[in-house]
Protein backbone atom coordinates (compact mmCIF):
# COMPACT_ATOMS: atom_id res chain seq x y z
CA UNK A 1 0.00 0.00 0.00
CA UNK A 2 1.38 3.56 -0.99
CA UNK A 3 -0.01 6.59 0.28
CA UNK A 4 0.89 10.12 -1.94
CA UNK A 5 0.44 13.24 0.49
CA UNK A 6 0.87 15.57 -2.89
CA UNK A 7 -1.05 17.20 -5.22
CA UNK A 8 1.19 17.62 -7.86
CA UNK A 9 1.77 20.68 -9.95
CA UNK A 10 0.19 20.87 -13.28
CA UNK A 11 1.18 21.37 -16.44
CA UNK A 12 0.89 25.06 -18.84
CA UNK A 13 0.62 23.36 -21.74
CA UNK A 14 -2.62 22.32 -21.95
CA UNK A 15 -5.31 22.53 -24.44
CA UNK A 16 -7.97 25.32 -24.05
CA UNK A 17 -11.47 24.79 -23.40
CA UNK A 18 -14.46 24.29 -25.63
CA UNK A 19 -15.63 27.71 -27.07
CA UNK A 20 -19.33 26.68 -26.85
CA UNK A 21 -21.18 25.29 -23.37
CA UNK A 22 -22.84 21.93 -23.67
CA UNK A 23 -20.74 20.05 -25.96
CA UNK A 24 -19.84 16.24 -24.19
CA UNK A 25 -16.68 15.06 -24.58
CA UNK A 26 -15.00 18.20 -25.93
CA UNK A 27 -13.39 19.57 -23.21
CA UNK A 28 -10.39 19.52 -20.40
CA UNK A 29 -10.30 15.56 -20.80
CA UNK A 30 -11.33 14.10 -23.86
CA UNK A 31 -14.28 11.99 -24.34
CA UNK A 32 -12.87 8.16 -24.42
CA UNK A 33 -11.05 9.39 -21.18
CA UNK A 34 -7.57 10.90 -21.81
CA UNK A 35 -6.41 14.36 -21.58
CA UNK A 36 -7.09 16.52 -24.40
CA UNK A 37 -3.67 18.35 -25.78
CA UNK A 38 -1.41 16.63 -23.24
CA UNK A 39 0.16 13.02 -22.43
CA UNK A 40 -1.07 11.48 -18.97
CA UNK A 41 1.18 12.80 -16.40
CA UNK A 42 2.63 11.36 -13.43
CA UNK A 43 0.14 9.23 -10.98
CA UNK A 44 -1.25 11.66 -8.62
CA UNK A 45 -3.60 14.43 -8.38
CA UNK A 46 -3.56 17.28 -10.88
CA UNK A 47 -5.24 20.59 -11.62
CA UNK A 48 -6.68 21.00 -15.55
CA UNK A 49 -5.54 23.15 -16.69
CA UNK A 50 -4.35 24.94 -14.17
CA UNK A 51 -4.68 25.70 -10.66
CA UNK A 52 -7.11 28.26 -9.58
CA UNK A 53 -5.15 31.81 -9.32
CA UNK A 54 -5.90 34.27 -6.57
CA UNK A 55 -5.32 37.16 -9.42
CA UNK A 56 -6.70 37.74 -12.43
CA UNK A 57 -10.36 36.93 -13.98
CA UNK A 58 -12.57 33.67 -13.06
CA UNK A 59 -11.33 31.42 -15.77
CA UNK A 60 -13.89 30.38 -18.49
CA UNK A 61 -14.07 27.18 -17.63
CA UNK A 62 -13.84 25.52 -14.65
CA UNK A 63 -10.55 23.99 -13.52
CA UNK A 64 -10.44 20.67 -11.59
CA UNK A 65 -7.96 18.66 -9.73
CA UNK A 66 -8.08 15.08 -11.91
CA UNK A 67 -6.75 11.27 -10.96
CA UNK A 68 -5.02 11.92 -14.38
CA UNK A 69 -3.55 7.58 -14.70
CA UNK A 70 -7.21 6.88 -14.04
CA UNK A 71 -8.32 8.17 -17.00
CA UNK A 72 -6.98 5.27 -19.54
CA UNK A 73 -8.75 2.79 -17.14
CA UNK A 74 -11.82 4.06 -17.95
CA UNK A 75 -12.79 6.35 -14.55
CA UNK A 76 -12.77 9.92 -14.32
CA UNK A 77 -12.58 10.79 -11.17
CA UNK A 78 -11.97 14.58 -10.17
CA UNK A 79 -12.24 17.30 -7.12
CA UNK A 80 -13.78 21.04 -8.35
CA UNK A 81 -13.19 24.11 -7.00
CA UNK A 82 -14.59 27.35 -6.57
CA UNK A 83 -13.92 28.85 -9.45
CA UNK A 84 -15.05 28.86 -13.58
CA UNK A 85 -18.71 29.33 -12.84
CA UNK A 86 -21.92 31.84 -13.16
CA UNK A 87 -23.07 32.11 -9.71
CA UNK A 88 -22.92 35.45 -7.28
CA UNK A 89 -21.11 36.15 -3.86
CA UNK A 90 -21.28 34.68 -1.53
CA UNK A 91 -21.48 31.54 -3.51
CA UNK A 92 -18.96 33.10 -6.39
CA UNK A 93 -18.41 31.37 -8.87
CA UNK A 94 -18.63 27.22 -9.24
CA UNK A 95 -21.59 26.64 -6.52
CA UNK A 96 -22.51 23.12 -7.24
CA UNK A 97 -25.00 22.97 -3.49
CA UNK A 98 -28.60 23.13 -4.39
CA UNK A 99 -29.66 23.80 -1.08
CA UNK A 100 -27.46 26.62 -0.13
CA UNK A 101 -29.35 29.48 -0.95
CA UNK A 102 -28.15 29.98 -4.56
CA UNK A 103 -29.88 30.64 -7.31
CA UNK A 104 -31.17 27.35 -8.75
CA UNK A 105 -30.53 28.03 -12.96
CA UNK A 106 -26.95 29.27 -11.97
CA UNK A 107 -26.14 25.87 -9.86
CA UNK A 108 -27.61 23.68 -12.53
CA UNK A 109 -25.31 25.58 -15.32
CA UNK A 110 -22.65 25.30 -13.02
CA UNK A 111 -23.18 21.63 -13.19
CA UNK A 112 -23.26 21.34 -16.90
CA UNK A 113 -20.33 23.26 -17.36
CA UNK A 114 -18.44 20.67 -15.11
CA UNK A 115 -19.84 17.87 -16.74
CA UNK A 116 -18.67 19.65 -19.54
CA UNK A 117 -15.10 20.01 -19.13
CA UNK A 118 -15.09 16.40 -18.02
CA UNK A 119 -16.21 14.77 -20.87
CA UNK A 120 -19.49 14.07 -18.47
CA UNK A 121 -22.55 15.39 -20.11
CA UNK A 122 -25.57 14.18 -20.01
CA UNK A 123 -25.10 11.75 -17.29
CA UNK A 124 -27.57 11.71 -14.36
CA UNK A 125 -25.52 13.12 -11.31
CA UNK A 126 -26.35 10.61 -8.15
CA UNK A 127 -26.24 12.80 -5.19
CA UNK A 128 -27.32 11.78 -1.28
CA UNK A 129 -29.31 13.70 1.30
CA UNK A 130 -25.99 14.34 3.35
CA UNK A 131 -26.09 13.30 7.12
CA UNK A 132 -22.67 12.69 8.82
CA UNK A 133 -23.69 9.15 9.07
CA UNK A 134 -22.00 6.16 7.98
CA UNK A 135 -25.04 5.12 5.11
CA UNK A 136 -23.88 3.87 1.68
CA UNK A 137 -26.33 3.66 -1.18
CA UNK A 138 -25.71 1.00 -3.87
CA UNK A 139 -26.82 3.28 -7.43
CA UNK A 140 -28.28 1.36 -10.59
CA UNK A 141 -29.84 3.01 -13.55
CA UNK A 142 -30.59 -0.26 -15.03
CA UNK A 143 -28.79 0.68 -18.09
CA UNK A 144 -26.22 -1.41 -19.95
CA UNK A 145 -23.14 -2.39 -18.31
CA UNK A 146 -24.66 -2.25 -14.60
CA UNK A 147 -24.58 -4.85 -12.18
CA UNK A 148 -26.97 -6.84 -11.14
CA UNK A 149 -29.99 -5.03 -9.27
CA UNK A 150 -29.10 -5.33 -5.34
CA UNK A 151 -32.19 -6.87 -3.31
CA UNK A 152 -30.12 -7.61 0.11
CA UNK A 153 -27.88 -5.60 1.99
CA UNK A 154 -24.38 -7.39 1.51
CA UNK A 155 -23.18 -9.26 4.89
CA UNK A 156 -19.32 -7.83 3.84
CA UNK A 157 -17.94 -6.30 7.48
CA UNK A 158 -16.03 -2.38 6.94
CA UNK A 159 -13.42 -1.82 9.34
CA UNK A 160 -9.63 -2.93 9.97
CA UNK A 161 -7.31 -3.95 12.77
CA UNK A 162 -8.49 -2.86 15.83
CA UNK A 163 -11.50 -0.86 14.55
CA UNK A 164 -15.51 -2.04 15.17
CA UNK A 165 -16.70 -3.20 11.79
CA UNK A 166 -19.69 -1.15 10.68
CA UNK A 167 -22.86 -3.60 11.61
CA UNK A 168 -23.17 -5.74 8.62
CA UNK A 169 -27.12 -5.87 8.99
CA UNK A 170 -27.71 -2.20 9.55
CA UNK A 171 -28.56 0.19 7.15
CA UNK A 172 -25.53 1.33 5.23
CA UNK A 173 -25.89 -0.25 1.72
CA UNK A 174 -29.25 0.08 -0.03
CA UNK A 175 -30.49 0.14 -3.78
CA UNK A 176 -31.13 3.06 -5.22
CA UNK A 177 -33.31 4.47 -8.47
CA UNK A 178 -33.26 7.64 -9.62
CA UNK A 179 -36.24 10.14 -9.91
CA UNK A 180 -37.33 12.69 -12.22
CA UNK A 181 -35.27 15.98 -13.10
CA UNK A 182 -32.76 16.78 -15.40
CA UNK A 183 -29.38 14.79 -15.42
CA UNK A 184 -27.34 17.47 -13.30
CA UNK A 185 -30.31 17.89 -11.17
CA UNK A 186 -31.86 14.88 -10.01
CA UNK A 187 -33.25 15.25 -6.25
CA UNK A 188 -31.13 13.07 -3.70
CA UNK A 189 -31.69 9.44 -3.88
CA UNK A 190 -31.87 9.06 -0.08
CA UNK A 191 -29.98 10.06 3.31
CA UNK A 192 -26.67 8.68 3.04
CA UNK A 193 -22.95 9.83 2.89
CA UNK A 194 -21.69 7.48 0.78
CA UNK A 195 -22.57 6.06 -3.22
CA UNK A 196 -21.43 2.92 -5.20
CA UNK A 197 -21.80 1.75 -8.63
CA UNK A 198 -20.68 -0.47 -11.29
CA UNK A 199 -23.44 1.29 -14.02
CA UNK A 200 -21.47 3.41 -16.49
CA UNK A 201 -24.26 5.74 -17.12
CA UNK A 202 -23.78 7.48 -14.02
CA UNK A 203 -21.89 10.06 -11.99
CA UNK A 204 -21.71 9.95 -8.46
CA UNK A 205 -20.63 13.32 -6.32
CA UNK A 206 -20.39 14.16 -2.69
CA UNK A 207 -20.67 18.23 -1.90
CA UNK A 208 -18.55 19.48 0.73
CA UNK A 209 -17.01 22.61 2.31
CA UNK A 210 -14.60 21.66 4.27
CA UNK A 211 -15.48 18.07 5.07
CA UNK A 212 -13.23 15.23 3.24
CA UNK A 213 -14.48 13.74 -0.15
CA UNK A 214 -13.77 10.35 -0.83
CA UNK A 215 -13.70 8.94 -4.24
CA UNK A 216 -13.11 5.19 -4.99
CA UNK A 217 -11.95 2.79 -8.18
CA UNK A 218 -11.91 -0.34 -8.75
CA UNK A 219 -10.79 0.07 -12.75
CA UNK A 220 -10.52 -4.18 -13.40
CA UNK A 221 -13.36 -4.54 -11.65
CA UNK A 222 -15.70 -1.52 -13.02
CA UNK A 223 -16.58 -0.55 -9.66
CA UNK A 224 -16.25 3.49 -8.22
CA UNK A 225 -17.58 5.06 -4.69
CA UNK A 226 -17.86 8.77 -3.13
CA UNK A 227 -17.35 9.11 0.42
CA UNK A 228 -18.65 12.17 2.31
CA UNK A 229 -16.02 12.52 5.56
CA UNK A 230 -16.68 14.72 8.12
CA UNK A 231 -16.03 14.42 11.91
CA UNK A 232 -19.17 12.54 12.68
CA UNK A 233 -18.62 10.20 9.38
CA UNK A 234 -15.36 9.37 10.33
CA UNK A 235 -16.10 8.49 13.69
CA UNK A 236 -19.33 6.28 12.97
CA UNK A 237 -16.83 4.35 10.03
CA UNK A 238 -18.48 5.89 6.83
CA UNK A 239 -14.74 5.43 4.82
CA UNK A 240 -14.92 1.72 5.64
CA UNK A 241 -18.33 1.09 5.05
CA UNK A 242 -17.84 3.04 1.57
CA UNK A 243 -14.74 0.27 1.42
CA UNK A 244 -17.14 -2.45 2.54
CA UNK A 245 -19.63 -1.56 -0.82
CA UNK A 246 -17.46 -0.99 -3.38
CA UNK A 247 -16.37 -5.11 -2.31
CA UNK A 248 -20.03 -6.49 -2.25
CA UNK A 249 -19.97 -4.85 -5.52
CA UNK A 250 -16.78 -7.22 -6.57
CA UNK A 251 -14.55 -4.37 -6.16
CA UNK A 252 -10.61 -5.20 -3.84
CA UNK A 253 -9.79 -3.11 -1.71
CA UNK A 254 -5.74 -3.96 -2.50
CA UNK A 255 -6.74 -2.93 -6.33
CA UNK A 256 -8.66 0.18 -5.32
CA UNK A 257 -7.71 3.29 -5.71
CA UNK A 258 -8.63 6.16 -2.63
CA UNK A 259 -8.69 9.68 -3.18
CA UNK A 260 -9.54 12.09 -1.01
CA UNK A 261 -9.68 15.88 -1.95
CA UNK A 262 -9.54 19.24 -0.60
CA UNK A 263 -10.99 19.75 3.30
CA UNK A 264 -10.32 21.32 6.57
CA UNK A 265 -6.89 20.98 6.87
CA UNK A 266 -5.05 20.56 10.95
CA UNK A 267 -3.87 24.15 10.47
CA UNK A 268 -7.31 25.56 11.18
CA UNK A 269 -9.46 22.57 12.65
CA UNK A 270 -9.85 24.02 15.98
CA UNK A 271 -12.06 21.20 18.37
CA UNK A 272 -13.41 20.56 21.02
CA UNK A 273 -11.89 17.97 23.57
CA UNK A 274 -15.02 15.70 22.96
CA UNK A 275 -14.86 16.04 18.92
CA UNK A 276 -11.11 15.56 18.98
CA UNK A 277 -11.64 11.86 21.27
CA UNK A 278 -14.14 10.75 19.12
CA UNK A 279 -12.57 10.98 15.86
CA UNK A 280 -8.84 10.37 17.46
CA UNK A 281 -9.44 7.41 19.34
CA UNK A 282 -10.40 5.72 16.17
CA UNK A 283 -7.76 7.61 13.73
CA UNK A 284 -4.76 8.73 15.72
CA UNK A 285 -3.03 10.27 12.31
CA UNK A 286 -6.11 12.95 12.51
CA UNK A 287 -4.97 14.68 15.90
CA UNK A 288 -3.39 17.77 14.96
CA UNK A 289 -2.63 20.74 16.54
CA UNK A 290 -3.55 24.25 14.73
CA UNK A 291 -0.90 26.81 13.70
CA UNK A 292 -1.70 28.75 17.13
CA UNK A 293 -1.44 25.49 19.11
CA UNK A 294 -4.93 24.76 20.08
CA UNK A 295 -6.40 21.00 19.73
CA UNK A 296 -7.65 20.17 16.11
CA UNK A 297 -8.39 17.52 13.49
CA UNK A 298 -6.77 17.12 10.03
CA UNK A 299 -9.77 15.10 8.28
CA UNK A 300 -7.87 13.64 5.74
CA UNK A 301 -5.61 12.58 7.52
CA UNK A 302 -8.02 10.19 9.18
CA UNK A 303 -9.64 8.96 6.12
CA UNK A 304 -6.09 8.25 4.69
CA UNK A 305 -5.92 6.13 7.96
CA UNK A 306 -9.26 4.68 7.14
CA UNK A 307 -8.36 3.59 3.65
CA UNK A 308 -4.97 2.12 4.75
CA UNK A 309 -6.72 0.06 7.50
CA UNK A 310 -9.36 -0.95 5.43
CA UNK A 311 -6.82 -2.48 2.81
CA UNK A 312 -6.70 -0.24 0.29
CA UNK A 313 -3.41 -0.50 -2.63
CA UNK A 314 -3.20 3.41 -2.81
CA UNK A 315 -4.30 6.30 -1.27
CA UNK A 316 -3.81 9.73 -2.30
CA UNK A 317 -4.48 13.00 -0.59
CA UNK A 318 -4.45 16.21 -2.30
CA UNK A 319 -3.46 18.37 0.95
CA UNK A 320 -5.20 21.92 0.34
CA UNK A 321 -6.86 23.04 2.84
CA UNK A 322 -10.26 24.67 1.95
CA UNK A 323 -9.97 27.52 4.64
CA UNK A 324 -6.47 28.60 4.01
CA UNK A 325 -7.21 28.26 0.41
CA UNK A 326 -9.59 30.80 -0.11
CA UNK A 327 -8.79 31.52 -3.85
CA UNK A 328 -9.52 27.98 -4.90
CA UNK A 329 -12.14 26.41 -2.54
CA UNK A 330 -15.53 26.52 -0.30
CA UNK A 331 -14.96 26.68 3.06
CA UNK A 332 -18.47 26.32 5.12
CA UNK A 333 -16.06 27.32 8.70
CA UNK A 334 -14.12 30.53 7.13
CA UNK A 335 -16.97 31.73 5.87
CA UNK A 336 -19.43 31.56 8.49
CA UNK A 337 -22.09 28.98 7.18
CA UNK A 338 -22.45 31.36 4.04
CA UNK A 339 -20.78 29.47 1.23
CA UNK A 340 -21.11 27.28 -1.88
CA UNK A 341 -20.09 23.84 -2.21
CA UNK A 342 -17.69 22.03 -4.23
CA UNK A 343 -17.91 18.38 -5.09
CA UNK A 344 -15.71 14.88 -5.43
CA UNK A 345 -17.06 13.38 -8.50
CA UNK A 346 -16.50 9.68 -9.88
CA UNK A 347 -17.91 8.09 -12.92
CA UNK A 348 -17.12 5.11 -15.29
CA UNK A 349 -16.28 6.09 -18.32
CA UNK A 350 -19.58 4.30 -20.77
CA UNK A 351 -17.87 2.06 -23.18
CA UNK A 352 -14.59 1.41 -21.66
CA UNK A 353 -14.94 -1.81 -20.16
CA UNK A 354 -11.71 -3.80 -20.33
Amino acid sequence: MTTSWTSPPSSSADQQPPEEPGVAGAAWLAGDGSVSGDQPGPAGLVWRPGPPEAAGPDPAWPPVLVAEDLLGAGVVAAFTGRAGGSSAPPYATLNLGLAVGDDLRRVLANRRRVATVLGLAGLPWALARQVHGATILRVDTGGPGAGPAAGHRPRTEAGGPGREPVAADGPWVEARAFGQGPPEGKPPLGEADGLVTTDPGVVLGVLTADCAPVLLADPAARVVGAVHAGWRGLAAGVVEAGVAAMAALGADPAATVGLIGPAVGGCCYEVGPDVREAVGARYPAALATTRDGRPALDPAAGAAQALEGAGLGQVRVARECTVDLADRHFSHRRDHGRSGRQAGLIALVPGADR
